[in-house]
């Protein structure tokens, strides 16, 4: 869990929500839910001083942790010394880029849209995560052939990527060992309907930067793993998700009763948050009757 730390920016915050879900994914954490047994985790790290934590003033839960620079060297010392973990920055000309040598590491974070292509036939497929962390610049995907060549990937988290035509490449569909898909804040407005493969994933961010209206498929449904689902802030008026059986969910944001039943909510007993927009065609009393089993709730 510590090493795991040195894919943060220095000084950066680093938020519960992503942080746990990655360990999860990993299954680094176990427990009865991810937020519980990631807490526990994280707090052993406070106790052992390797970080310091902030709590949520509203609900006294931990909100983000960081770490002390000096701290923060020795994570980066030991995750190199392991092979946990390699960070890809920024090259300074097209020599370094041929340059670089093929990494024994599991872990992939890129800094920089312009290393990314490097990562081609170059890297280990034996790559389990890729995470872009604060890219300063416009990062796009242009080729389906970043994902057929990490074939073995748990943690993919392309925040603030974009694609070209605003489509996901359906190779993403190859991907099927993801635990842990992020589009937060990408160009995407079209997913393939091959995503349904990802039967084994925990967590699914959907927030996208696009403001037009987003094509979803009505293959979620078969993610009967998830812990975590952001939906779209905006689909296509046709949208219908049918998601029923998703009864494991902690965290459903953005759930639309003109996308979906009401009654779906009915069997997701162990929803901790929960995010609701209201059609005409749904009454605040419908919405109650359907939430009755929620007794996990902490959020709505």
């Amino acid at each position: 869990c510590f090493l795991y730390l040195a894919h943060y920016p220095e000084d950066s915050k680093i938020y519960m929500w992503n942080l746990f879900n990655y360990w999860a994914a990993e299954g680094i954490c176990y427990g009865s839910t991810i937020r519980d047994s990631g807490e526990d985790y994280l707090e052993e790290l406070v106790r052992r001083n390797l970080v310091t934590a902030e709590k949520d003033k509203l609900r006294w839960r931990l909100e983000y942790c960081q770490m002390h620079d000096m701290m923060r060297e020795v994570c980066l010392y030991k995750a190199k010394e392991e092979n946990f973990l390699q960070i890809i920055k920024v090259p300074t000309s097209t020599s370094t880029i041929n340059a670089q040598s093929p990494s024994r590491s599991r872990r992939l974070t890129i800094l920089s849209g312009k290393a990314f292509h490097i990562l081609g036939h170059k890297y280990n497929k034996k790559v389990r995560s890729l995470i872009v962390l604060g890219l300063e610049e416009d990062f796009w995907i242009q080729s389906a052939s970043v994902f057929q060549n990490l074939p073995l990937l748990r943690v993919l988290d392309l925040t603030e990527v974009k694609f070209k035509g605003g489509k996901l490449p359906s190779s993403i569909g190859g991907l099927i060992h993801l635990r842990f898909l992020s589009l937060y804040d990408a160009e995407v407005s079209h997913l393939p309907s091959s995503i349904g493969n990802l039967k084994l994933l925990l967590y699914l961010n959907l927030r996208v930067a696009i403001e037009g209206l987003v094509h979803v498929p009505n293959v979620l449904k078969e993610m009967l793993e998830l812990r975590y689902l952001f939906l779209p802030l905006f689909m296509h008026d046709k949208t219908k998700l049918e998601l029923g059986d998703l009864v494991n969910l902690e965290h459903l944001w953005c759930f639309s009763t003109q996308h979906s039943s009401v009654t779906d909510l009915l069997r997701m007993t162990k929803l901790r948050y929960l995010s609701v927009s209201l059609s005409e065609r749904c009454t605040f009393e419908t919405l109650s009757s359907s939430l009755r089993q929620l007794r996990n709730l902490e959020t709505l």
